[in-house]
């Protein structure tokens, strides 16, 4: 009876998260088109400036970490849920999991810094601030691989 119950509720689960992650994938997909859209407009209306692109590849940006989070939770969550997997492939999915999000603050970081630089210097503690989460998210990374790293170690010998 039990096992019934588990089986239902991980049943249950697993649509929850399809759902969540066709939502999340076709919001990605709504944003590039919309930043497409934008660009040829721009193109086309002769208002095209380098700012006004960076502000669409902030979305794309955007879009892609949304897609890659997407694919990780159906892959992780729907796909690989009942699979046994060992420490070390946890840790290197993991590693891909928290670099898309690195990437993401890091690319958004980055036009945020280029915008505001040009004409608000005063507003510059957010996009650095997100530089420096990026940045502080990375090394947190490395010193949990190194620590789970050689406890696996230690586990071996």
């Amino acid at each position: 009876m039990k096992e019934k119950r588990f089986k239902t509720i991980i049943f249950f689960s697993s649509i929850g998260y399809v759902i969540g992650c066709v939502t999340l994938f076709l919001i990605a997909l709504a944003i590039i088109f919309m930043a497409i859209k934008s660009i040829i407009l721009d193109i086309t209306s002769g208002s095209f400036s380098v700012y006004e692109l960076l502000d669409e590849v902030g979305l794309l940006v955007f879009s892609i970490a949304v897609i890659d989070v997407a694919k990780y939770l159906m892959v992780e969550e729907v796909l690989r849920q009942s699979e046994k997997r060992e420490p070390k492939e946890e840790r290197r999915t993991l590693t891909k999991f928290v670099v898309i999000i690195a990437t993401a603050l890091s690319l958004e970081g980055l036009v945020l810094t280029i915008e505001t630089a040009k004409d608000q210097i005063e507003k510059m503690l957010y996009p650095v601030a997100l530089l420096i989460t990026a940045m502080i998210l990375i090394v947190g990374l490395g010193v949990y691989q190194k620590l789970n790293a050689s406890s696996e170690d230690e586990k071996s010998k």
